[in-house]
């Protein structure tokens, strides 16, 4: 029923009955009675195709089959070993599926426009044969899942559109495999899908040039404090990727919705303030918004060049750090399209990182020990048993000071009179008697 639709449809548009017979058969198509060929470009481009099987010259460099109604791609969409296949355009169709073979044909593309048709999954080996892509377009579609691994191969990989999907989770992984210098990254778009949380230390770990083209506007972001701090520094630092779409950047909160981030009650945020102590080393970034950048450091004027040295033309190393390093520096960068100023204000507190807070603790420690300490003799006054009533005898009278000591060291055996005298806590010092060699007694009358 379905193919005599669509062969009236096809004889009521354009196509003579013979053209309409070829698109509906899924053995490979001529390619040069249904498209416009120019050399190495093919255009097959809004011929009303259902599927993509194609008999394709091996010299195909570009491929347009967008604007079409093909719904899957199979690993036998094309026979032919597409070695110089760099662009294929397949947007604006209704692309459901992709096999995991669909382009081990075409292991040279360079550009792959996938946009605009319905896929909802990503797979872990999809894109794997892609190792020269460039750039991915995957914006408007149905997406809501993506393998943690479904780009890892992709190494040449500059931009990847992953707007006016269904994410809910960022895709982190895509910017930590190409976090380093080296890297020829430059975009991730995830703007307009349904992320309510950031990786918000990860991102702030991250060199500006790659936060620079992180587009993550008209989500469904929780609003917070973190979340505010990120987006106020991007937005001081100018990086395009907040600057460019400042009102578009909102977040919900019970009871409100698409609040501005920039607006929320949070600390004001300031750029770019490092503070150390004395004797320390420290380190300043020139973390630009672009690479391969020329770069150069102006100190503030009351800084000798002495204390300062340059590191990988990047960074600037201070130290041991003096009171009169306090200042604003500058690092200015320069490329062929962009200029780029950092104002860094150094603060160095005017003691050690011993003495400003070891000491600190010291003087808690001391304090604590104070207080132990007359609390034990509090409890000494006032709880330990005096020796009264059951000392030698039973009746010596407490008013008769010098009799209850005589009695209470003469009822001491001989052999530890002493001992017995000290534990007691009665240091004898008896200046008044004659004779005395230290001013003790011994427990018999003879001094020692």
């Amino acid at each position: 029923m379905m193919s005599k639709r669509c062969f009236i449809l096809f004889l009521l548009l354009v196509f003579p009955v013979v053209r309409a017979n070829r698109l509906l058969k899924r053995k490979p198509q001529n390619h040069q009675k249904l498209c416009v060929c120019a050399s190495d470009i093919i255009s097959c481009s809004n011929v009303s195709l259902t599927n993509a099987t194609f008999d394709l010259p091996q010299h195909t460099a570009v491929l347009d089959l967008s604007f079409n109604s093909i719904t899957q791609l199979r690993a036998t969409w094309t026979s032919t070993n597409l070695n110089q296949l760099q662009t294929l355009l397949l947007n604006n169709n209704n692309l459901t599926f992709l096999s995991s073979e669909a382009f081990v044909h075409t292991t040279s593309l360079r550009y792959l426009d996938l946009s605009s048709n319905r896929l909802a999954l990503l797979d872990e080996i999809i894109f794997e044969p892609l190792e020269k892509l460039e750039i991915l377009l995957l914006f408007n579609n149905c997406i809501s899942q993506i393998d943690r691994s479904a780009f890892h191969s992709m190494v040449a990989l500059q931009k990847l559109y992953l707007s006016h999907n269904l994410i809910s989770r960022f895709p982190l992984e895509v910017l930590k495999e190409r976090s380093k210098e080296d890297s020829p990254f430059k975009l991730l778009d995830v703007s307009s899908n349904r992320i309510k949380v950031l990786p918000v230390k990860e991102l702030q770990a991250m060199r500006a040039w790659l936060k620079n083209g992180v587009y993550f506007h008209n989500n469904t972001l929780t609003c917070s404090c973190e979340l505010h701090d990120l987006v106020a520094y991007w937005h001081l630092r100018e990086l395009s990727s907040v600057s460019d779409f400042a009102d578009s950047h909102k977040c919900n909160m019970p009871g409100k919705q698409n609040e501005k981030i920039l607006k929320l009650n949070c600390s004001e945020v300031k750029i770019l303030k490092k503070e150390g102590y004395l004797e320390e080393t420290m380190v300043l970034d020139c973390d630009t918004r672009q690479k391969y950048m020329a770069k150069r450091w102006v100190l503030p004027g009351n800084i000798s060049a002495n204390n300062t040295t340059v590191l990988n033309g990047n960074f600037l190393n201070i130290g041991p750090l003096k009171v009169e390093d306090s200042g604003v520096y500058t690092c200015y960068a320069t490329n062929d399209s962009l200029s780029d100023t950092l104002h860094i204000t150094v603060v160095v507190f005017n003691s050690t990182k011993r003495g400003g807070l070891e000491d600190l603790k010291t003087a808690y420690t001391t304090l604590g020990a104070c207080v132990v300490s007359i609390v034990l003799i509090l409890v000494y006054l006032y709880v330990t048993p005096h020796c009264c009533s059951f000392c030698s005898g039973g009746n010596t009278e407490k008013d008769d000071t010098g009799e209850s000591l005589h009695s209470s060291t003469m009822s001491l055996p001989l052999a530890h009179g002493e001992r017995g005298a000290e534990a007691a806590g009665f240091p004898f010092r008896h200046g008044d008697l004659q004779g005395s060699k230290n001013g003790r007694l011994n427990p018999i009358g003879e001094d020692y």
